[in-house]
């Protein structure tokens, strides 16, 4: 008999087969070669079991893991190290001259390539001087100042800061981007705090549903899951990201994203009503990304200003109304009746009996926008301004297309800057401050501030300044605040204009810019958009009456010449005296101080045009077209520089290369009104007539000017369609031309009028 432990050691070697299975406790042949490792005993089995169980699940898992880390990794290094891909930041630099510039690629990691927007453009040196203030504004186009940034809320309160502060060198940086949200804007934050930020001033909220991976974005896919989003956002931002984004387009990847630009007409498809499930993911987002802003600044040292949004209440109705998704058909028909037997009595300024008919269209169905506004109108024509603002307020919460800010957003905002007062967080409630406002003091401010529905003009943008000046003044540190002497007053509406420049002829141009954005949709969709629209061009022409004399072009750029005496090394001045001389007809003066721009600037393929367009109104074609070649070096696609070339080829008679260049500016935006009246232009020079005619008409269309029905009424003339010239003749005179055009279309409607006679006969 054995002993005890080898009776134990039998038992084991038995188990340890057993567990093995049938063939492991057999005897094996003596193994020949180098895979003789082990003998028969015990050892090799210890050994093999060594990844067996749960460590063995952890290798794998570690393997799995660090693998294809190991791969990205080295993959990212490459593409690194060959300069493929661009950059993200939101700064790039800094150049040979020492500054960083805004990258104005930085929204590609955002918006797919051809609906990205560029930041405002900024010089910035790379250390900061020192006794400079350096102040950032974050949020989207309304803090950006669409649609002259230059006369931006950003600039009046750095002109206020100046004068508060004499002696102190303020550098406010304009951050904020056309079309971006919380999302965005937190990543301009954590870009921004790389360049020793002293306050950040924040003022966002209106484009948190249809921004990137917002429910009604047209700019990729939505998203609610916030982890997710912050991941997606940190992929696109590795070369990695790049690469798997260039080859997804390469190999035709379906993307449902718009082609081109097309503004807010881009969304009319993705209407997101009150009562979208959706909405209260997109509040608590907002709510974490503001307070992770806020974070943000403060772990960089640099108090935050925070504001709440103000949007026009009552010159901008609904841009979209929706139906309360439950309604039935019979409902729906008995609301439909009531509402338009309310409409019918407003239209007859029997305000309380319209009321009444929409009061009861709302027991049925509360959600519909244009019934809110209706109302509000209602009651603020009885002298019920407390609530009509309520009603107005209704209607802005209520609009399906979400481009304004509502009360859950500003909710969140007072929310937001409550929790952090404690830490260096400062509020200004700009929504209150805006309905405070005089001449109308009731709560209901519209066209008096903004332009549109969220977009200030300078009075508005002047009236954000002032309020904001409080705060960040508090927020400055206390050697710069002993700086401002005793009793210093806020520099004046009228102070500013003249230290920003801007003259009539600004006022003129930007309303310009509006009114060919509001133009079209979702515009148009608008109630009482005629009557509206009419208003609003019997507005502009008062102001291009105003601006556009000799005498008022002159005093405007002595006004120029004085804020240049001042700040002589504002690039943002230079670029619009520029635009200035070249009205004046001072061409040579226009394209030297875009020169001077171009020394600062010359990666910005907007200038390099500018200064084309200067040149090839002088008849220097030459250097016309090296400004133009520049520009597209620069942006490859940028439809004003390839419809500058065609207007070179047109200037040399080269009527063939004229029509396809204006045909490539045409295919990149269609609506470019100029481009199709150039075209025209160079088709009738190859008697190819009734294509020009159809380009004429559609110029006149996209942009209705006196020039354009001249140009339109002539090649029809010429075909003897006498009754569409003199209709296209009537058009301009109505347009209210100068004088000289007028009368030549007057002379010309007459001669139309007198060919039609024998027919009328």
């Amino acid at each position: 008999m054995g002993s005890r432990k080898d009776k134990r050691s039998r038992k084991t070697a038995g188990e340890d087969s057993a567990a093995r299975g049938p063939l492991a406790g057999a005897e094996k042949p003596a193994a020949v070669g180098p895979t003789a490792r082990f003998d028969a005993g015990a050892p090799a089995p210890a050994r093999a079991g060594r990844f067996r169980g749960w460590r063995g699940w952890v290798v794998r898992l570690a393997l799995a893991i660090l693998a294809p880390t190991l791969v990205l990794g080295l993959l990212e290094t490459g593409l690194r190290l060959f300069g493929y891909g661009y950059m993200t930041g939101f700064f790039v630099g800094p150049d040979a001259s020492g500054r960083y510039v805004t990258n104005d690629r930085f929204g590609w990691q955002f918006f797919p390539r051809a609906l990205a927007r560029a930041p405002n453009p900024h010089l910035m040196p790379a250390t900061k001087p020192a006794g400079t203030v350096r102040i950032f504004v974050l949020g989207s186009s309304a803090a950006m100042g669409t649609p002259d940034p230059s006369f931006s809320f950003g600039r009046i309160l750095e002109a206020m800061l100046r004068e508060h502060y004499p002696g102190v060198q303020f550098e406010v940086i304009n951050a904020a981007m056309t079309a971006v949200n919380s999302h965005v804007v937190r990543q301009i934050a954590k870009d921004c705090t790389a360049y020793e930020p002293d306050i950040f001033v924040i003022y966002m909220g209106n484009n948190e549903v249809i921004g990137p991976f917002g429910p009604g974005t047209v700019f990729g896919q939505s998203s609610a899951n916030l982890p997710l989003i912050r991941a997606g956002i940190w992929v696109r931002a590795t070369k990695v990201g790049q690469l798997l984004r260039d080859l997804a387009a390469a190999l035709g990847r379906r993307d449902d994203s718009p082609k081109e630009w097309r503004g807010m007409e881009m969304f009319l498809g993705n209407l997101v009503p009150a009562d979208d499930p959706r909405l209260p993911t997109v509040y608590s987002n907002f709510r974490r990304n503001l307070a992770d802003i806020c974070s943000i600044a403060r772990r960089a040292g640099a108090p935050v200003v925070l504001s709440t949004v103000a949007v026009n209440l009552k010159d901008c109705p609904p841009l979209a109304s929706a139906h309360r998704a439950d309604l039935t058909e019979a409902d729906r028909a008995r609301w439909e009746s009531l509402y338009a037997a309310g409409a019918a009595l407003e239209a007859e300024a029997k305000w309380q009996e319209a009321l009444r008919q929409y009061s009861q269209a709302a027991e049925i169905d509360d959600r519909f926008a244009d019934r809110d506004f209706r109302a509000a109108r209602c009651l603020a024509a009885l002298g019920n301004f407390r609530d009509a603002r309520r009603a107005y307020l209704k209607a802005r919460d209520a609009d399906a297309l979400r481009f304004r800010a509502d009360s859950e957003i500003n909710a969140a905002i007072r929310d937001v800057a409550a929790a952090w007062a404690s830490d260096g967080v400062r509020f200004v409630d700009a929504e209150r401050v805006f309905a405070e406002i005089e001449p109308t003091g009731n709560g209901i401010h519209g066209e008096e501030l903004f332009y549109e529905h969220v977009h200030m003009n300078f009075e508005g943008a002047y009236l954000l300044a002032r309020a904001l000046l409080e705060q960040v003044s508090a927020a400055l540190p206390e050697d710069v605040r002993r700086r401002a002497p005793d009793a210093a007053a806020v520099a004046t509406r009228q102070r500013c204009a003249e230290l920003l420049a801007f003259t009539p002829w600004d006022r003129y141009r930007t309303a310009d810019a509006m009114a060919k954005m509001t133009a079209a949709a979702p515009f148009t969709n608008q109630l009482d958009h005629t009557p509206r629209r009419e208003a609003m061009a019997r507005r502009l022409e008062r102001l291009r009456r105003e601006a556009s004399s000799p005498e008022a072009l002159d005093e405007a750029a002595k006004t120029y010449l004085a804020a240049l005496a001042k700040s002589p090394d504002d690039w943002q001045l230079q670029n619009n005296f520029a635009a200035l001389e070249l009205q004046r007809g001072r061409t040579d003066s226009a394209f030297q101080y875009w020169q001077r721009v171009l020394a600062r600037l010359p990666h910005l393929a907007d200038l390099h045009i500018s200064a084309g367009n200067a040149m090839l109104r002088s008849g220097k074609a030459d250097e016309g077209l090296a400004c133009y070649t520049e520009a597209l070096r620069l942006r490859p696609d940028a439809p004003e520089a390839l419809k500058g070339l065609g207007d070179v080829a047109l200037l040399q008679r080269k009527y063939e290369d004229a029509v396809a260049r204006f045909n490539e500016a045409l295919r990149v935006r269609p609506d470019y009104a100029n481009a199709h009246n150039n075209l025209a232009a160079a088709l009738v020079a190859l008697s190819r007539i009734d294509e020009a005619i159809t380009h004429f008409a559609e110029a006149v269309r996209l942009d209705p000017d006196a020039a354009g029905c001249y140009n339109l009424g002539n090649q029809l003339a010429k075909q003897q369609r006498w009754d569409e010239a003199a209709e296209a003749y009537r058009k301009g005179l109505n347009l209210e031309p100068d004088p000289r055009l007028a009368e030549t279309l007057r002379r010309r409607l007459a001669a139309c009028l007198a060919r039609q006679l024998p027919a009328n006969r």
